[in-house]
């Protein structure tokens, strides 16, 4: 019977395609604008980051972002996939709001060719992305079979490690996207209206990745996702070793937020190894 549901998940050839062919391909470039060359945003990216520190955040996201795409492109069952399709389409929407409210910011009129070049497809990304993510997220629903829960319970101790991080990421992601002004106040390090939406966008993102698993409750479907997690709690660690000077100690949520990624990497990383057994 196991067999025969796993069969009825299966991925459509469809979000094969906007996995391999789109999603992973788009999260490697964008990781290497942001995390990698995050001190030279105003040539290679979109916009220009007043604090390097943003951009790396956001390049960790997209770099976090491939572990689960690529364990999902190669997952037989749709049930591995969907606890990160909540996550991806907030990522992408508040992104995509994120540029048209801001777009007097954007490279449009660089002299240089490839800035304006990447400024564009950025653009174009965040307008067809979203849709293409939903579609997907449909199609893929109405297979037989595709809404079956999991047979593996999370611990209760690390469901409640998720609800405490969703939570987390839940206050502080919408408030930096609705309210950055006032969040910039409280927050580790210094945001401009456009960087702190920004920011916005994954931490948010990773608030209804971990609400998702609360709600999925199976260790071994949400294994994708937690491994996303992991490495974005990972890289984010590597970010604030990295920016360690731009980080206001004294303001309220520093502090905070260095115990949510330590937090999440742990319960992210228990996840994954009660998964393997």
């Amino acid at each position: 019977m196991s067999a025969i549901a796993s069969e009825r998940q299966d991925l459509t050839l469809y979000s094969r395609f906007v996995l391999y062919g789109l999603v992973l391909p788009l999260l490697f470039i964008a990781g290497v604008q942001l995390f990698l060359l995050s001190e030279q945003t105003e040539t290679y990216f979109a916009w220009t980051f007043a604090a390097p520190f943003s951009a790396a955040y956001m390049g960790a996201g997209y770099w976090a972002a491939m572990f689960h795409a690529y364990t999902g492109a190669n997952s037989r069952s749709w049930a591995f996939v969907r606890s990160s399709l909540p996550a991806a389409v907030t990522a992408t929407a508040l992104l995509s709001i994120t540029t048209f409210l801001h777009l007097d910011k954007f490279h449009l009129s660089s002299p240089l060719l490839i800035t304006r070049f990447v400024t564009w497809v950025w653009i174009l990304v965040y307008v067809v992305v979203p849709p293409i993510l939903v579609i997907a997220w449909i199609l893929q629903s109405r297979q037989p079979g595709a809404n079956e829960k999991g047979n593996h319970p999370l611990p209760a101790w690390m469901r409640l490690g998720f609800g405490l991080l969703a939570a987390f990421a839940l206050v502080c992601g919408p408030g930096l996207f609705l309210v950055p002004g006032a969040m910039a106040a409280f927050w580790p390090w210094a945001v401009t209206p456009l960087a702190a939406r920004a920011v916005s966008s994954w931490l948010t993102a990773f608030g209804a990745a971990c609400a998702t698993l609360v709600f999925e409750n199976d260790l071994r479907n949400g294994a994708g996702t937690s491994s996303s997690l992991l490495a974005f709690c990972i890289l984010e660690l590597v970010v604030v070793a990295r920016y360690a000077a731009a980080v206001d100690w004294g303001k309220p949520l520093s502090i905070a937020y260095v115990m949510f990624l330590v937090v999440g990497a742990l319960v992210t990383g228990a996840n994954l190894l009660a998964s393997r057994k």
